[in-house]
Formats: structure tokens, sequence, C-alpha cells
């Protein structure tokens, strides 16, 4: 007779022990999840300090090339006391605009009129700060140019992989440029001027003044006497702003006129005096404000092409040193 031989029976898991394995899972993945968003954040964060460096390049081969820099923005249609100025023709150019050839964006540059202005604004918020409107034309229709295409282009260069805000300015209003069926895109860096919003200030200003780029600006290297490693070209800023806009890439509308690091100071939330308003970190409490969120901090683009960090909790007498290219400030002043 045959004998069946006797196989071990398979014992199933008990549902003690089913729990302490999943328990161990999430105890693993409790420990990876930190790690993984440091590394992605650091990623974001390097991927932000190279934007800034290519930035760096693209001003440096301007100024190769032309012998100055960039302004920050040209004839603007929408700033306070126009009477104090004369141009012929609103432009409401960004100087970032001037930048795209040196950013591997030369066709782009191509499709842009220089004979029409950026954006179709001309005037800003009279009802806070009149007057605003401009005395002179447009140089040339935003829209019928194709002009508001090009500022409907989104360029990766300038956006800023940790700012979640909406990359996209309103279609219409003092912050669009002016055609209803597209809308403006917005910028993560900007550069660093000072905090007015009047007419052609740069061009009047003291010298010791000045930060390296304004309206209708002119700098070159040799007239950073306070040195390119200790001046601030260009700075982070955020997509979502409370009090005014995040500013285009390529024009310059109401309350647009770059980064006041010097002045409004880095990762302001809260806005002063609003109770309706509590704050909200990555929201900038008012416009032409350094930001970031990446942390505490934001990073900024000295003159000399660096890219720096800059703690929120640095002193505002740093920052207004930093911002100026000629205050012959020294490192006993601060």
């Amino acid at each position: 007779m045959r004998r069946l031989s006797a196989r071990p029976c398979r014992r199933a898991f008990t549902l003690v022990e089913l729990l302490v394995v999943i328990a161990i899972i999430g105890v693993l993945v409790a420990l990876l999840l930190p790690a993984v968003q440091a590394a992605r954040a650091a990623a974001r964060r390097t991927h932000c300090a190279n934007n800034l460096k290519q930035l760096g390049l693209a001003l440096h081969g301007h100024h190769a090339a032309k012998r100055s820099f960039p302004p920050a923005g040209e004839d603007y249609g929408w700033c306070r006391f126009p009477e104090q100025r004369r141009i012929n023709h609103v432009r409401n150019y960004s100087g970032l605009l001037y930048l795209l050839p040196y950013l591997e964006e030369s066709t782009l540059y191509d499709s842009f009129d220089r004979g029409a202005a950026a954006a179709n604004v001309l005037t800003g918020n009279n009802a806070c700060c009149s007057p605003t409107g401009a005395l002179s034309p447009l140089l040339g229709d935003a829209v019928a140019s194709g002009n508001t295409t090009v500022a409907a282009t989104v360029l990766a260069m300038l956006a800023c992989p940790a700012d979640d805000g909406d990359p996209l300015l309103p279609a219409t209003g003092s912050y669009s440029a002016g055609d209803p069926a597209r809308q403006g895109v917005k910028t993560s860096y900007d550069f660093v001027v000072g905090d007015s919003l009047v007419c052609s200030l740069w061009e009047r200003q003291p010298t010791d003044q000045r930060t390296m780029f304004g309206e209708n600006s002119d700098s070159a290297a040799r007239r950073v006497t306070d040195g390119l490693s200790h001046t601030i070209a260009v700075a982070e800023t955020l997509r979502s702003v409370y009090n005014g806009s995040a500013p285009a890439w390529s024009f310059r509308g109401w309350a647009m006129p770059g980064v006041a690091i010097g002045v409004t100071k880095i990762n302001v939330w809260q806005l002063p005096g609003d109770t309706t308003y509590e704050g909200r970190a990555g929201t900038l409490r008012s416009h032409s404000s350094a930001g970031s969120l990446h942390g505490d901090y934001c990073q900024v683009l000295m003159g000399d092409g660096a890219a720096r960090v800059l703690r929120e909790q640095t002193d505002p007498a740093v920052l207004a040193a930093l911002a100026t290219m000629a205050g012959e400030e020294t490192s006993t002043d601060f």
C-alpha cells in the first residue's frame, strides 16, 4: 500500500502580524517622506539659483555687446507725476526683453515689434496715487503689433519651480497688456530698483541713491562703484501678491517697476493696518517685494553674476546698502 506523504500546513498571517507589517511600512514611509521632500526642495532651490545665474550671464552678455546693462524698463505710461519728464511715446518695455538674445530666445526677441508699445497701459491707480495718466501717446498698439502675443509666452527660465502661484496676469485692467484675448505671463525674477513709482525718477536721483536699474537707466559696470559683488542686480519675487501684482516679464503695468528689496524687505506676508488680511506665507503683502517659498530667505543675483542667499532677518540697513550701486558703504557700516 502506498503511503501519502505528510505535508506541512501553510500558516496564514494573523491579523496582529498584518497590522505589525502595516505599522512598520507606515513608519518607514514617515521616515522617508521628509527626506524625499527635502531632496525635492533642494532641487528646486538649485534650479532657481541656476536660473539666476543664467540671467547673470545674459546681463553680462548684454553689457559686453552694448557696453551697458539694460534698463529695468522704458517709458512707462502708468507712473506718477508724468509732467516731470519728457518722452515722445509710451513704450512700457521691461528690460528683460533685451536679455532674450542672451537667453537663447533670439526668435522670440525678433518677433517683438520695437515700433510699438509692449502694453497698452496709459494710467495707473489714480484713486490712491494721482496723477498717473500718461501725457504722451503709445508708440504703437501692443495688440495690433503682436507684442501681446510675446507677453503671453511662457519662459521656463523666468519661473522658479518652488513658486506655486498663478503664473498668468489678468486679461484686462492696469495689470494687463491690454489684450482681452491674451494674458501676460509673470516672472519670478526682476531687476532691483528703488521703491518710488514716480516717472523717470532714476534719471533725477543723486548717484549715491541709485540702484543698478530703474526706468530708462543706463548703468555700466564702471558706474557700480560699490563693486559688482556688493550690489544686488536681480532678486526673486513671487507670483501671488495681496496688494498689487507680480511683475510681467515682457512689459511694465501699474506698480511693476521691479523689486525694491532695499525698502520692502524679504518674505513680508502681513499687511499692516488691514484687519481683514491675516497674511499667508506665499502671498507677498505688496508689489515690488522680494520673496520666495524656499524657506526663510530668498535668492538674489549680484552684479558680478553670483547667486547668493539673503535671509529675511537681514538688517534693513544692509539690504538698502546692497541695493544701491554707488552708496560708498563699507563693511563697517553694517
